[in-house]
């Protein structure tokens, strides 16, 4: 098996960014979106890592992302807001949502700000962490284009649309729940593809409905589980209706695929709220509430087979760890990736060192 390309994160920002910004975007929005990318293949989310940037770019030279979008307010209360992304990257939308969100928060207890016609936003809990540091209770979700069919169905019809929560502790770290709504989301049957590697069954269905373990028979044209069957049906359809009903966005088969239709306008929409724990309770206690409650949760003996007990998210927090210190692992085939797109937007050669 060929060796992955292991790459330090400052390194791979810094050539993330440039790629971009050479791509024409500001400065500020290209660092946004490749921090995004980074921070999630930190995390050991290859799925919502560098590995994004060549279609990006494809959609972004197809004129179907607009690298400079003018994102307007249209409609706003104290506590609310629902914006139109201009068709941006949805990275770049997603941190103006945020940042009102969190102006917001200064004087409500309780805010949300709602998004229609953005692009792909990486991996929620990028968003809902930003919260969570400022001692509230994140929550960020998304739809996306049908990539479930409905229970009793044969055919797409709902997204397996993202949802995150991140809670803050006192000394341990925060508590990070960041799932797709299928058992797996598509940026693991991509990050596989790109490894040559089978899924496990129970991944992906192909276009005929068919369960595979090939990862091109579900990206072209198949579909993926929900996670938990109807549970998981269930909660993509609440995160459409937060996401896309809410702002008056575009949802289910109106929605054009991100890797199957690189000429269309991909027209998804996020949903982004937070709740100010100064508003219930003292954050310091609340915060020592949720240590005491972690503390709980692993005190419990361990089952036979099991090393450890994790909180959600803390496996990926430990990855960023140890991957800040000893570097990033790229598959070949993404590191050859990021090169050639490097290569074609004028990126100086000295920034390509470190693949």
């Amino acid at each position: 098996m060929t060796q992955p390309h292991t790459v330090h994160a400052p390194a791979l920002l810094e050539l993330c960014t440039a790629i971009l910004r050479n791509s024409g975007l500001p400065e500020r929005d290209a660092h946004t979106v490749a921090h995004s990318l980074v921070d999630a293949d930190l995390r050991g989310v290859s799925s919502h890592g560098v590995l994004r940037m060549e279609t990006y770019l494809e959609r972004l030279g197809n004129r179907v992302m607009n690298p400079t979008p003018e994102v307007k307010t249209l409609s706003e209360t104290a506590a609310t807001a629902v914006l139109d992304g201009d068709n941006g990257f949805g990275q770049v939308v997603s941190q103006q949502a945020v940042d009102i969100l969190l102006a917001k928060t200064k004087e409500s207890p309780i805010a949300a700000v709602s998004v229609r016609n953005s692009n792909h936003f990486g991996a929620a809990a990028y968003w809902a962490a930003q919260l969570a540091e400022q001692d509230l209770i994140g929550i960020a979700v998304s739809n996306v284009e049908p990539l479930m069919p409905p229970p009793g169905g044969s055919e797409a019809r709902i997204g397996n649309n993202p949802l995150s929560v991140v809670v803050p502790a006192r000394t341990h770290r925060p508590i990070v729940v960041d799932m797709a709504t299928s058992v797996v989301p598509l940026g693991k049957i991509l990050n596989a593809k790109s490894r040559g590697e089978a899924i496990p069954e129970g991944w992906g269905l192909d276009s005929s409905g068919r369960a595979t373990t090939v990862p091109d028979e579900v990206i072209n044209g198949g579909s993926l589980f929900p996670v938990g069957g109807p549970k998981g049906y269930g909660l993509a359809i609440i995160v459409e209706v937060l996401s896309a009903l809410l702002s008056g966005g575009e949802f289910g088969t109106d929605i054009h695929s991100m890797y199957q239709e690189l000429d269309s306008p991909n027209q998804i929409s996020h949903f982004f709220m937070a709740l100010k724990i100064s508003a219930f309770l003292d954050p310091e206690i609340f915060k020592a509430s949720v240590d005491r409650y972690i503390d709980q949760i692993k005190s419990s003996p361990l089952a036979p087979g099991s090393d450890a007990i994790y909180m959600p998210g803390e496996i990926e927090l430990r990855a960023r760890d140890r991957h800040a210190e000893n570097g990033i692992d790229l598959p070949p085939a993404v590191a050859q990736g990021l090169a050639s797109l490097a290569r074609s937007a004028g990126v100086p050669q000295e920034l390509l060192a470190s693949l």
